[in-house]
């Protein structure tokens, strides 16, 4: 017997009108979000072993009447899981997705859930994003990330629920899903920068005194750490090529100097701008070199509510990697973090790093390739607070980290002229 979709093809072109086209696959990755008819795809694990996993029904308030429900009667360890199962493992490396859930804490506060793509090992992972909440009450709770994928995952990717370690919990899960998206992306620029910073001068002179301000002082500067900020050009200085070299070094009584740069009250970025800059950073124990950018208001809001763009990060320790992070506020201080492999030191050659902010989205690059990305309505929705539709000030600065022993005598950090443009992205 025919189907409805095969006469009325038939229909139509006798007819001569347009053949009905088949209903379009869904887009659907995840095999079984609701168990919605049993518990394919679903697993659970932890350190104790203490975790068991159960199909309920008859679910109210939620996406579904269906789910699942996750209950410890208070192992103790250091980690606990469960995984939905992937139907599409596999990921293209820049497209968009979104990963969704919603969770219900049985228990109705205290303990803190996380979501996020990789197998049982925390390996295989599409992105390196997450989102975690902490519910207030027992009601549902919409957990949602958007992201870009930046590897292609593997046959065991799954959408990984993080879940209490230790202690007593019931939790129970529906609505779970993973799909690609159409997002919002920044448009792109084909135009000469809007304006560039640049490091003109004699070799050993200070960098220009309208556009730089230097910051001074000891203090850790909020992460214990170890280096005195100074006001001299053997911390900060041209070198007569274009080129800005800020230099941590040790003193004779085993302690370092080094130089933080910012230009507040001077120059900002514009929301909608793209900021760049071609760094070459050091490497070693204990060095942490940034490029960086704060929210103008910060005066009056305060931190983390202005808002916080690590355009570039390096950890010494970890030669080959360059981190980018976001920072701002909401039911508490939250951040969210990316961390690009270069598979050569930083020290060896310079990179361009750079971000993208406006009122709807944050998006780091490094050598014009994007690497992590956030929206503001994923943001919105978890209860924090999307700080970047405003004007943000820069800040170059290379600290000595106080939870590693530095063994070095100098480091020095290379910037290029800073460039920004308005309006998007260069191409």
């Amino acid at each position: 017997m025919r189907s409805l979709i095969a006469a009325a093809t038939a229909a139509a072109l006798l007819l001569g009108a347009p053949v009905p086209a088949a209903a379009a696959p869904s887009p659907e990755r995840l095999l079984n979000g609701s168990a919605k008819a049993d518990l394919a795809g679903w697993s659970v694990a932890s350190e104790s072993g203490s975790v068991t996993l159960r199909r309920v029904t008859a679910l109210k308030g939620g996406p579904a009447t269906t789910g699942v429900e996750v209950r410890s009667e208070g192992g103790s360890g250091s980690w606990a899981y469960a995984l939905s199962t992937l139907k599409i493992p596999a990921f293209e490396v820049g497209r968009t997705y979104r990963m969704t859930a919603y969770v219900r804490d049985l228990g109705g506060a205290g303990r803190r859930y996380g979501m996020l793509l990789a197998n049982g090992a925390w390996q295989n992972r599409p992105t390196k994003v997450s989102e975690y909440v902490s519910p207030a009450t027992a009601k549902w709770q919409r957990i949602t990330r958007t992201f870009m994928a930046t590897a292609s995952g593997a046959a065991d990717t799954s959408l990984y629920f993080a879940l209490p370690a230790s202690g007593a919990f019931t939790v129970q899960i529906t609505g779970a899903s993973v799909q690609p998206v159409t997002a919002y992306t920044p448009r792109s620029v084909r135009s000469a920068p809007t304006r560039t910073i640049g490091f003109a001068g004699a070799e050993g002179t200070e960098p220009d005194a309208t556009v730089w301000n230097r910051q001074t002082g000891a203090g850790g500067w909020g992460n214990g750490e170890r280096q005195t900020y100074t006001s001299s050009t053997a911390n900060a200085q041209v070198d007569g090529s274009g080129n800005l070299k800020i230099t941590a070094l040790r003193t004779e009584d085993g302690g370092y100097t080094s130089a933080r740069l910012t230009t507040q009250g001077k120059v900002t970025v514009a929301p909608g701008s793209y900021v760049e800059a071609a760094i070459t950073a050091p490497t070693g124990e204990a060095v942490w070199p940034a490029f960086w950018l704060l929210g103008a208001n910060m005066p009056s809001v305060g931190w983390p509510a202005c808002g916080e763009l690590d355009i570039f990060e390096g950890t010494g320790s970890e030669p080959t990697l360059a981190k980018s992070a976001v920072h701002l506020a909401g039911r508490s201080y939250d951040w969210s973090e990316g961390t690009t492999d270069l598979g050569v030191p930083l020290d060896a050659g310079s990179h361009r790093f750079g971000v993208y902010f406006d009122a709807t989205t944050v998006r780091f690059y490094v050598d014009r390739k994007p690497t992590m990305v956030l929206w503001a309505s994923d943001v919105t929705a978890a209860g924090r607070t999307w700080p970047f539709a405003k004007p943000q000030f820069m800040l170059l600065n290379v600290a000595v980290a106080g939870d590693a022993t530095p063994t070095f005598d100098a480091r020095t950090m290379t910037v290029g002229p800073i460039s920004i443009w308005r309006g998007g992205v260069p191409a």
